[in-house]
């Protein structure tokens, strides 16, 4: 698959497609094209912040490169999870492997196993370190 086969085939074919799979060149394709338009958008705002000589219109197109941004980085998300998750099955992987990247996730489980153990063990009978047993 070629790098425009790719990038029309997670934006236009398989936008909302979580099922089936991706192969390498099509997620690492895509996977390049985020990285290339995130470089050249960083770039060209910090070429235009550093050279700002009429300072007002610098910082409004700057301004507005960024806005641009957000709103490719809105648009991408879900081709972004798409193209991850069908890669996945690719692999024979489930797509719960995607939640790994998700900040906290590890803290959920044990966070609920300590919660479910702390609320259903029997408390100690007798006296133990921390004082008798509570009536």
């Amino acid at each position: 698959m070629s790098f425009t086969d790719a990038i029309k085939s997670v934006l236009v074919d398989n936008y909302f497609e979580f099922e089936g799979r991706a192969s390498r060149s099509e997620f690492n394709y895509w996977w390049l094209f985020e990285c290339l338009i995130g470089i050249s958008f960083g770039i060209i705002t910090t070429l235009l912040a550093i050279n700002a000589n009429n300072l007002i219109i610098e910082l409004n197109l700057v301004s507005w490169l960024q806005r641009i941004q957000i709103l490719l980085i809105v648009l991408f998300f879900v081709p972004r999870i798409a193209v991850t998750v069908r890669r996945l099955h690719d692999i024979n992987k489930s797509f719960w492997w995607i939640f790994m990247f998700v900040p906290g996730f590890y803290l959920i489980i044990p966070l609920f196993i300590f919660i479910y153990w702390v609320m259903f063990k029997e408390s100690d009978y007798g006296p133990n370190n921390y004082g008798h047993p509570v009536n």
